[in-house]
């Protein structure tokens, strides 16, 4: 009886299948030993660097007393854990609780949970991977050294409990700059004019050329507003033109990061949701393995999905379509495709037949033929017009041959993959040069330039990614870890930082590890420790004195600045605070609280009291007050919901469920404010 050990159940019940009762199958529930976290052994300091280990909890001293008992009644023990930096440490944390030795331990690895792939890993196990281990290992020494170290000034220096992270931080600035990139922008109002042209498929557009340097507007309301007037009598000539097919090659297939960002707008699912969906599609020998960062195909994958392809009499491309991986991609696995592409996924829960859906189509539409398009250009000269040339441009796009996207309709980059195409809404002629035009009206279109946009969980992937920052099996740890420190809120899809993760960025900006460039060269050296070219001790002692040299530079107890209260004759201070029930809302409160209430945030600085907001005028006098005895007012929320409130004691009322002109239930508006400075809240 031979033992194999993975990570999952899941994936034990499942190769247990395809091995059979020559095999016990057995699962470690991930790592089984981790960095001690008490005591002077918890902290990883020089010279040594030495690390010390225990069993992560009791569920896991459990599942060790079992594999033992397991291994020593095995004639061989195959170590199948995942096949990344992660699994191979978890292969050779399992060798050490279990008495094998690295240099014998039977090492397989699979890249996909099928009966061919495993048979052939049982069949050519190898040794572990020490180099593989030497990065992980350092890479799990280096946060602790962060977390250890910084946490508590960090701490003291916020006077709250926080914590840094070595990759999360270089993300926390990301977001925190954005933000204040934001709040800085200053939008500027452009006019942009179009000739409306009559057309045999309905109208079409050519916009004037107004020759402004790149980076500049046009902001002159009053030409474009004559010029726009006046194109009906200027006559358009037609000095360029053509036509001619534009052909456009699918995406290469999903990469952990693409996958989680397309999913993320497609399905509109986090990252954490994505990678467990895709972890249990793995494990289920639905799809090749999820972490990777390369495109590229392994010769098997690209022959299922092309015989696929021809089966259905789908165009193929006219060679197989190839991509590289990047230089810094981290190990050599081939892009995420479904294992059997015949297979469509029926016995899937909804949630994971969505996610294969997509990774299907991605993988399938990478073999098949170009879309084309016909693209129409065309430019037109309607002379001088108040001292400036009258160039007008149109371009139009029509899909001839959907090819791939008969398929796959692609994502875009930037989260408007939904908004409409104007190219291809613009059913531009075929025009012949020298004609002439008479345009039907012209439009004067006022533009406004818009500040950033907030990152989403895509969108920070993506960004991650392009500095280099995290690897394919890290994304989704990290917006979770600065989700639970309360770094950052999402409102709708977009992120925001917190007021507790603003601060913690301005204490941690003296740090190499909040910088992205730096992150990126410590990410660059654990793949060369990888590779055997890099010794992890050496990049421990160099990251060790980068912190030590900064730690002294942070700021003792900024959390709590204070300035004078804005009121007239109020003497008191006031500091801005953020709204816990409403994150990235902020308010001022005054030391003075019995002169007055909250102040409202007027972009980052303390405004006018809540109370001073002009008061909503009664729509009706109702029932009297219990407490004063005077009328109170009948009134409507934002919703329509009427509702009564006395406006000397700022009490409100529900109408009575069985007399609507009675007093019911109390409750207070969302704008009114007790005594001690609280908030009211909404009908339950």
């Amino acid at each position: 009886m031979n033992l194999l050990i993975v990570e999952s159940p899941t994936k034990a019940k499942h190769i247990q299948h395809f091995l059979g009762s020559g095999w016990q199958v057995k699962a470690s529930l991930g790592h089984v030993r981790d960095l001690v976290r008490t005591g002077d052994a918890s902290y990883v300091r020089p010279p040594e660097f030495k690390m010390n280990y225990c069993i992560t909890d009791d569920k896991h001293k459990e599942i060790v007393a079992g594999l033992k008992a397991a291994a020593s009644k095995a004639g061989s023990v195959y170590l199948a854990t995942d096949p990344d930096r992660e699994g191979e440490a978890i292969a050779w944390h399992l060798a050490q609780v279990l008495g094998i030795k690295a240099a014998t331990a039977l090492r397989v690895t699979y890249q996909e949970v099928t009966e061919a792939a495993v048979l052939k890993a049982v069949a050519n196990p190898r040794n572990i991977n020490m180099t593989l281990v030497a990065a992980q290992e350092t890479r799990r020494a280096l946060d602790r050294i962060v977390g250890w170290e910084v946490s508590p000034p960090l701490s003291r220096s916020l006077n709250t409990k926080a914590s840094a992270g070595r990759v999360q931080t270089p993300a926390l600035r990301l977001i925190v700059e954005r933000e204040r990139a934001i709040r800085k922008f200053k939008s500027t109002t452009w006019y942009q004019v179009q000739a409306v042209m009559p057309g045999e498929n309905g109208v079409w557009r050519a916009t004037w050329q107004d020759g402004m340097p790149d980076g500049k507007y046009f902001q002159d309301k009053a030409f474009a507003d004559a010029l726009a007037a006046a194109l009906p009598s200027i006559p358009l000539t037609v000095t360029a033109a053509e036509s001619k097919p534009a052909r456009q090659a699918p995406p290469p297939p999903f990469t952990t990061s693409s996958l989680q960002m397309d999913a993320s707008r497609a399905l509109k699912i986090d990252a954490e949701q994505v990678m467990k969906l895709a972890q249990a599609l793995f494990e289920k020998g639905m799809i090749t393995y999820h972490r990777t960062d390369s495109p590229s195909l392994s010769q098997e994958g690209e022959d299922l999905l092309r015989g696929e392809a021809q089966r259905r009499n789908w165009p193929l491309s006219e060679k197989p379509r190839r991509w590289k991986a990047k230089g810094d991609a981290q190990e050599a696995h081939e892009a995420i495709r479904p294992t059997d592409p015949a297979d469509l996924g029926a016995e899937l829960d909804a949630q994971e037949k969505a996610l294969y859906g997509l990774i299907w189509k991605r993988a399938m539409a990478s073999q098949l033929a170009d879309a084309i398009y016909q693209v129409t250009t065309a430019t037109l000269d309607g002379g001088i017009f108040q001292d400036r040339p009258s160039i007008f441009k149109a371009t139009g796009r029509v899909l001839t041959d959907k090819g791939w996207r008969r398929l796959y309709a692609e994502s875009s980059d930037t989260d408007e993959g939904d908004e409409k195409d104007p190219e291809a809404s613009n059913p531009v002629p075929s025009l012949t040069k020298g004609a002439v035009l008479k345009p039907e009206r012209g439009e004067t279109i006022e533009k406004k330039t818009q500040p950033p946009k907030r990152f989403t969980q895509a969108t920070l992937i993506a960004e991650l990614e392009r500095h280099g920052v995290g690897r394919p099996s890290t994304y989704a740890s990290i917006l979770k870890v600065l989700f639970a420190r309360t770094y950052i809120a999402q409102k709708k899809q977009a992120l925001i930082p917190t007021e507790l993760g603003e601060r913690a960025i301005d204490a941690l900006l003296p740090f190499h590890f909040c910088d992205v460039d730096y992150t990126r060269e410590i990410e660059a050296t654990l793949d060369q420790i990888a590779q055997g070219q890099a010794k992890g001790r050496e990049l421990l002692a160099k990251a060790y004195a980068d912190l030590q040299e900064t730690l002294g530079t942070m700021p003792a107890g900024a959390a709590h600045e204070t300035e004078p209260c804005p009121v007239d004759g109020c003497g008191g201070s006031v500091r801005r605070l953020e709204s816990k029930k409403r994150p990235g809302t902020h308010f001022w409160l005054c030391s003075n609280r019995e002169a007055h209430g909250l102040l409202q945030d007027a972009d980052g600085q303390p405004g006018k009291p809540f109370e001073e907001r002009q008061a909503k005028t009664p729509e009706g006098q109702g029932p009297d007050c219990p407490k004063c005895k005077q009328p109170s007012g009948q009134f409507t929320t934002s919703t329509g919901k009427p509702y009564f409130r006395c406006q000397k004691c700022s009490t409100a009322w529900w109408p009575d469920k069985s007399d609507e002109a009675a007093l019911g239930e109390k409750w207070k508006p969302m704008g009114a404010r007790s005594a001690k400075g609280g908030k009211g809240g909404k009908r339950k």
